[in-house]
Formats: C-alpha cells, structure tokens, sequence
C-alpha cells in the first residue's frame, strides 16, 4: 500500500496547523524522521504521553490485578473458577460500556479526554481499596476494567492512530512501551510491596502515581509537532467541512479528501472484520490475559516457586519491547494488513515451551516467547483497524474491536478457572491456546489481503 492510499496522506489531510499549538489540526506536511532516534527527539512528548497512558493502564490490566488474587479468594473465600466468573461478568460488562464510552474519542480532545480518564481510573482505584463483598468486588474490577484496560489504551492508541500516518506503527510500538515498563516492574514490586502492606493500603497509594505523574503535565505532552502528519480529530473535520462533506449524516462510509472513512454500521457488514479482525483482536487478549490471571497455578504445575516466577518477568518485559518496536517497524515497512496475521506466532511458541519442556528452562522459555506475545499484536492491529477504515470515526469503531479483546480476557479466565476447577493441566490448557493461535493467524492472513466489499483486485 503506498502512502498516498492511507488515512489522512491526502493534501487536504495535511492541513496548516491553527495558532493553538495544542488543536488536533495537522502541521503541515513534514519531512520523515530519517530514524526512528530523529523521530522520538522531535516527537518525545506526544509519544511520552503515549507511554504514560499506557503505563498508567496497568492499573486495570489482568497482569497487575491478579497479583492480588490469593488476597482478594481468601478474604472473600472465593475458589479460582469463582474469582474467575465474578471477573468475567464485571469485564463484560465494562466491554459494553465500552460500545458508548468509546465513542467520546471522536468528540473530546485528546487532552480532555485523557484527563477524565485517568481522573475516573484514580477513583477505581481508591473504591477496589474498599472491596469487602461479592458485589463490591464485581462493581470495583468493573470500574478498574472499564477506566484501565479499556478507555485508557482507547484514548491513547486512537490519538496516535490518527496524528500519524508514515510513522504510525513506531508510535503507537514506542507508545506501547509504557505498559511494557509497567509489566517489568509491576509484579516484582507488587509482590515485595504485599510482604510489609496490606493489600488494600496499596491500592490506596497507587492513584498517587498518576496524579502526580501525568495529570498536571496533560497540556504540555499533547501539544502538535512536526512529525504529526495526520490530521487528528479536528483535522479531518476541517478536511470534511472543507470539501462541504456532512461527515454527521447518516452514512456508512464517508469520503474525505480521497479517502473511506467507515462508520460502525459498515464495519459490522464487512467479512475481513468478522473473519480476519475478530480473531487477530480475541485470541491475543484470551491467551496473555489467561494465563496470566492463573500464573501461580501455572507456576505450581511448571515446578517453579512464585519469587522465582515473578523474577522472569524481567526478561517477558525485555521481550515484550524487542517484539513491540520490531512490530511497529514492520508496520511501517509492509503496512499492518500485510504483518497483523504473523503477530500470532510468539503465542504458540510461548505454550509449547512451558508444555513441553519441564523445570525453569521452560518457564525462561516461556516468558520470552510471551514477551513477544504481549509486546507485537496490538500495534499491528490497531495500525490497520487505521488502515482499513479511515480515521474520522476511529473512536467508535476501535470501540468495537476493544470491547471484544476484553471480553476474551473476561472470557478466559472464566474458561481457564473452570478447568483447572475440573482438573485439567497444562496439556488442555497450552493445547487450547495453541489451536486458538494457529486458527486465528490463517484466517487472518487470508481475510486482511481481500479488497474492501465491492472493490475487485
């Protein structure tokens, strides 16, 4: 795909940028970093603002609230199927909130936006402090859920997709590296930390981190640079209204400045999304989220302690960022559509290590593997969900695709809980994965190579 055929390259995508250096209106067109060190020294405080979102998400991520499983099932006395469920239902429901939610991303400014997020996830914070009931446990992963994993990356992920164009995929890969950090350091802190806290006082302090982190600098990282040459929000509105578009009205696909820009009702028709898309989307947040939420289940059946477990996380967080910044230059090498498929593969080669090889060389094994499998997939599908469907409406059709990765990680651990509840072991569960993973990479190399409905090769 040449860059003329993505979202936001035409002329009138590249608009001259207003007075206020923080409206979503792009600069004009610039020069491409010569490398991606050109890249991050022009353009460090949007992807610095990136990877602070990200980070800041793992407050609602599976890794970090599983860290107080053993807590959170024997206050309540709860088994690992139950837990299991109760996260499920309060995950799926957050994915549904999400179809609404997420739709602000085409409304607000990302800097508004960000802000009442990241206010929300504070106060998700500080009511999981109080968790004391079966209720208070759904209504508190709920909020965590729907702030954290959900409207978090949403906010973040959608920003970057539609600032850049030719450097999308490094963006949102370097973006990503936020959560990376967090996975690298969370869990070993967590579990330090959980030795001379109550649980509970910690999550009280964690809201800190953000408030003093992120919030007051919200104004200064969001402001516009030359790099940024797509449009944004406010950048393909003017496009529309410059060309006398109505990109309000009641249409399923809009044309700006050359470009299809799909509303939600036409993704939902479209067979590369229900073929290729949905499961490039599940399977990955099904696996990693899984398999994390159980991991000291998984520990006990690999042979390994929990300190020593915990310990590889150092190296899936190294991993994880090899995998994320490869990701995103192939992404901007061979476009997403053409790399999103092959981001599969680090899942079945991660299972198939800690089945079949026993003792802490396939827990090392694993972990790299895994590494790759958390850090690789989300850039190049988040990069064609660009691709494929234009910008304008980016928030409400990113708000299909996040929903369904969080109710594959809903789903999972539910699934994972109740067998484990049943008996089974690491062969049911690593081959389910595998299968997952596989099925998923062939559909979705066929599917995103196909012309959109209606268009011939």
């Amino acid at each position: 795909m040449m860059r003329s055929d993505l979202p936001g390259c035409g002329a009138r995508g590249e608009i001259a940028a207003m007075s206020d250096p923080r409206s979503e209106v792009a600069t004009p067109a610039a020069i491409l970093p010569a490398s991606t060190f050109d890249f991050m020294r022009v353009e460090w405080r949007f992807l610095l603002f990136g990877m602070a979102m990200a980070f800041c998400s793992s407050l609602g991520q599976t890794f970090f609230i599983s860290l107080f499983s053993a807590e959170i099932r024997g206050e309540l006395g709860l088994s690992h199927g139950a837990f299991g469920t109760y996260y499920a239902i309060a995950t799926t429901a957050s994915a549904v909130s999400l179809l609404w939610l997420g739709k602000l991303a085409d409304t607000m400014r990302v800097e508004k936006l960000a802000m009442f997020v990241i206010c929300g996830l504070c106060a998700s914070a500080l009511m999981f402090s109080q968790v004391n009931s079966v209720i208070a446990l759904v209504g508190g992963l709920f909020l965590l859920r729907l702030f954290g994993q959900g409207m978090t990356t949403h906010t973040y992920t959608t920003a970057m997709a539609r600032r850049y164009v030719a450097a999308r995929g490094r963006a949102l890969s370097l973006a990503q590296l936020g959560i990376n950090i967090a996975e690298s350091v969370g869990p070993a802190s967590v579990v330090a930390l959980l030795l001379v806290l109550d649980w509970r006082l910690l999550w009280l302090c964690l809201p800190v981190i953000p408030v003093i982190g992120l919030l007051p600098f919200l104004r200064m990282l969001t402001q516009r640079t030359r790099y940024q040459d797509g449009g944004g929000l406010e950048g393909v509105m003017a496009a529309a209204a410059a060309e006398g578009v109505d990109d309000r009205a009641n249409t399923d696909i809009v044309r700006i400045d050359g470009i299809d820009h799909w509303r939600r009702r036409a993704v939902m028709r479209d067979s590369r999304f229900w073929l290729g898309l949905v499961g490039l989307t599940m399977v990955p947040g099904f696996a990693v989220t899984g398999l994390l939420f159980h991991q000291i289940y998984l520990a006990e059946l690999a042979g390994v302690s929990l300190a020593s477990w915990a310990a590889n996380y150092v190296v899936y967080a190294a991993c994880a960022v090899v995998g994320t910044l490869v990701s995103g230059q192939l992404v901007d090498r061979f476009t997403g559509r053409r790399v999103a498929a092959h981001m599969l593969l680090p899942i079945t080669l991660a299972c198939a290590a800690l089945w079949l090889i026993d003792g802490q060389i396939g827990v090392l094994l694993f972990f790299v593997f895994f590494g790759f499998a958390a850090g690789m997939p989300n850039t190049a599908v988040a990069a064609t969900m660009a691709e494929m469907y234009g910008t304008r409406y980016l928030g409400e059709v990113k708000a299909i695709f996040l929903p369904l990765g969080v109710f594959s990680s809903a789903l999972s651990p539910m699934a994972m809980g109740m067998l484990i509840d049943a008996g089974y072991g690491m062969t049911t569960l690593m081959g389910m994965n595998i299968m997952l993973a596989v099925l998923a990479q062939a559909m979705g190399a066929v599917m995103l190579m196909r012309p959109p409905p209606g268009q011939g090769h």
